[in-house]
């Protein structure tokens, strides 16, 4: 019986659907911090 190191792909960024693409088409991924960032200045801009 031969033991088979098993390859593993490399972990992949989990987008849940959400991603910016920037000015060079790089996808990136949008955070839970981003979007309560995103939250507070909204919060902020209302005061």
């Amino acid at each position: 019986m031969s033991k088979e190191k098993q390859e593993t792909p490399p972990e992949q960024p989990n987008f849940n659907g959400a991603a910016i693409i920037d000015e060079q088409g790089a996808e990136i991924p949008i955070t839970e911090d981003m979007v309560q960032n995103a939250c507070d200045e909204l919060d902020d801009s209302e005061s």
